[in-house]
């Protein structure tokens, strides 16, 4: 009787030394945790970006947003934002140019996120594009490019 229990038992402690170490059985993916940088880029083939606005989600469980970055081209300060996104599963970016000469054509990078993320999601964001403007404030179409730096 006691071999019994003691058998059960370790199996029990070896069992929960093995789900804390952070192996996840489902996927094999690793539980620790991560900090990445990611980067946004918006392109404007024809237009000048003048103004954009960025809707963000990601898995609040996984992910925590550490801090946000401005980008180059006339969105080198940090865009505006909620904190309360940076833990909440959906962060709203957005920012304009101070001076219509600064809108640029092209692919520019618009924000930098650091995050923590815990697993290994492949793309811990997803990203829609809100509205995007050039100079005069009229709307024009882009594209949004997420580039994951650091792992």
């Amino acid at each position: 009787m006691k071999k019994i229990f003691l058998t059960t038992f370790l199996i029990i402690v070896f069992t929960s030394v093995f789900v804390s170490a952070g192996v996840s059985e489902e996927n094999g993916c690793d539980e620790s945790i991560i900090f990445s940088t990611v980067e946004i880029s918006v392109g404007s083939a024809n237009d000048s970006l003048a103004a954009y606005q960025i809707d963000i989600t990601y898995d609040k469980e996984k992910v925590k947003i550490l801090g946000l970055e401005g980008g180059t081209e006339g969105f080198n300060e940090p865009p505006f934002y909620d904190r309360a996104g940076f833990e909440g599963g959906r962060i709203i970016i957005a920012a304009y140019v101070d001076n219509d000469s600064n809108a640029k054509k092209g692919m520019t990078r618009v924000a930098r996120i650091h995050l923590q993320t815990k697993g290994c999601p492949s793309c811990p964001l997803k990203t829609t594009m809100m509205a995007a403007a050039k100079p005069g404030g009229k709307e024009i179409p882009v594209e949004i490019e997420v580039s994951l730096l650091e792992r």
